[in-house]
């Protein structure tokens, strides 16, 4: 089997902070992303020594527990992250900024 290399693939932040964007509004409790920016709403990006950290500000919905909500948060970005683009995310800090009753 030949192996040819086909070109160079590269990924705009902006296209990451979507995919977070999505991945952290699609956990069960998060009410909403808080920001300037529709589609990155709530998700700052940061390569530190070509790692990916993201920080992601919401709200979160009345009656589920912060701490566990916060943690699926992070899996599920980090993961959606991963399985997307192949990039490994060093962490993914959730900024809880109020509760939505």
């Amino acid at each position: 089997m030949e192996n040819k290399k086909l070109g160079k693939v590269e990924i705009n932040p902006s296209a990451l902070s979507v995919i977070a964007n999505i991945a952290a509004t699609e956990v069960e409790g998060v009410s909403k992303l808080l920001g300037k920016k529709v589609y990155s709403r709530g998700v700052e990006l940061e390569f530190v020594d070509n790692e990916l950290i993201i920080d992601v500000y919401c709200n979160m919905k009345s009656g589920y527990g912060v701490a566990k909500t916060a943690r699926k948060i992070q899996e599920n970005v980090k993961n959606s992250i991963f399985n997307m683009t192949e990039i490994t995310t060093k962490s993914v800090n959730v900024n809880v900024l109020g509760i939505d009753f």
